[in-house]
């Protein structure tokens, strides 16, 4: 029970579960973020190639 209570008073190694945990969190935002925002991206690409190509073949609407 002594060696459990140090460990939890031990504040080095809960540094760097903290920048662990920073990390991780960053990361999961990120891809979420990124995973969001690719398939806006991608409708916004497919609609400006769709403006273009109407607009440089008229005859092909």
């Amino acid at each position: 029970m002594r060696l459990l209570k140090e460990f939890l008073r031990e504040e080095e190694g809960a540094t760097a579960v903290e920048y662990a945990m920073i990390v991780g969190l960053i990361a999961l935002v990120s891809f979420i973020a990124f995973t969001k925002l690719g398939h806006q991206v991608s409708q916004i690409i497919g609609w400006m190639y769709v403006m273009l190509f109407t607009h440089a073949h008229p005859s092909n609407v």
